[in-house]
C-alpha cells in the first residue's frame, strides 16, 4: 500500500504548481506552494518524488542556497491511488539512501554556508577594527600637532613681545644719546628667523 493519501497530496501539490506556473514552468519557493496545498516538508518531498516518477513533473533546479525551485510541468492529470501503489516498489528501494543522501548534502551545504558567513563577518569586524584604530591614531597625531602649533604660537608671541620691548628700550636709549632728536636707522641683529621676520614687520610699520 502507498502511504496514506499520498496520491491526494501529490495531486494537490501538482494543482498548486500548475496554478503558480507560467508557460507550464514553476519558478519560486516550493515551500510556499506546498503550504497552500497543505503539505509539510516531509510530505512535500514524498509528493515531488512521486510526481517525478510518474512523469508529471521534472525538477530542473532544486531550491538550495537561497535559489528558487524550477519545475517543468509535463502533465496536470491527478494522481490515482493505483499510480502511487504501482510506483511504491521502485521508490521503496531507493527511499532510504536518497533521503539520507539529500539530508547529508543539505547539512554539509548549510555548514559550509555558515562557515563562509562566519568567516566573512570575522573579516569585516577585523577590517572595521583596523580602520577604527587608524582613525584613533590619526586623531591622536592631529591633536599632538595642534598642541605643538599652539605652543609654537605662544612662543612666537612671547618673542614678539620681547622684541617690541627691546625696540622700545633701544629707541629710548637712542633718543637720550642724541638729545631727543630722531633716532637713526635701527640695525638690530637677531639670530632667530622668526624674530627677524617680526622685526621686519615692525620696521615696515615705523616707516
Amino acid at each position: 500500500m502507498a502511504r496514506t493519501n499520498l496520491h491526494e497530496l501529490a495531486s494537490r501539490l501538482l494543482n498548486e504548481l500548475s496554478t503558480a506556473s507560467v508557460n507550464a514552468t514553476f519558478e519560486g519557493k516550493l515551500r510556499d506552494v506546498a503550504a497552500e496545498a497543505g503539505l509539510n516538508s516531509v510530505r512535500t518531498a514524498e509528493a515531488v518524488k512521486l510526481l517525478e516518477e510518474l512523469g508529471r513533473i521534472e525538477v530542473v533546479q532544486r531550491g538550495r542556497r537561497g535559489r528558487d525551485t524550477i519545475i517543468a510541468i509535463a502533465s496536470t492529470e491527478p494522481v490515482k491511488l493505483e499510480d502511487a501503489e504501482a510506483s511504491l516498489p521502485s521508490r521503496q528501494g531507493k527511499r532510504s539512501s536518497f533521503t539520507y543522501d539529500e539530508i547529508g548534502r543539505a547539512m554539509v551545504d548549510r555548514l559550509i554556508e555558515l562557515a563562509r558567513d562566519d568567516g566573512l563577518r570575522t573579516a569585516q569586524v577585523e577590517a572595521f577594527d583596523s580602520a577604527a584604530k587608524q582613525l584613533r591614531e590619526r586623531v591622536v597625531a592631529l591633536e599632538s600637532e595642534n598642541d605643538q602649533a599652539r605652543s609654537r604660537e605662544d612662543e612666537l608671541r612671547i618673542r614678539l613681545r620681547s622684541a617690541e620691548e627691546a625696540l622700545l628700550r633701544s629707541e629710548e636709549n637712542l633718543r637720550r644719546a642724541t638729545g631727543g632728536s630722531t633716532p637713526p636707522e635701527r640695525a638690530v641683529t637677531v639670530s632667530d628667523e622668526d624674530s627677524k621676520a617680526v622685526l621686519n614687520i615692525l620696521r615696515s610699520r615705523g616707516r
